[in-house]
């Protein structure tokens, strides 16, 4: 993974506005951003910008399987987990 966080100032000093290209979830604060293609895509969890790769490998049609131990309900157990959104806290 190619991504790193960055601390965003509060909203009220701040129009910009990031959501988390895999859930949609506006992320506040703390962003991970991933580069990917050549642009700065953000998400709400490194984890959740892995499965992100992850899935879009899988769906493009040239590329081979992402090799993976995990299943499919198993990474959406992680993203449950880590993506501040679907949280049931």
């Amino acid at each position: 993974m190619s991504g790193r966080w960055i601390e965003r100032e509060p909203m009220y000093l701040s129009f910009d506005v990031y959501n988390c290209a895999f859930c949609g979830k506006n992320v506040p604060r703390h962003v991970w951003l991933e580069d990917i293609d050549g642009d700065d895509v953000p998400f709400c969890a490194p984890e959740v910008a892995d499965i992100h790769l992850r899935t879009r490998q899988r769906d493009d049609a040239t590329a081979r399987r992402a090799d993976s131990d995990l299943g499919l309900t198993e990474q959406l157990r992680l993203v449950r987990e880590n993506c501040k959104a679907l949280r049931r806290d």
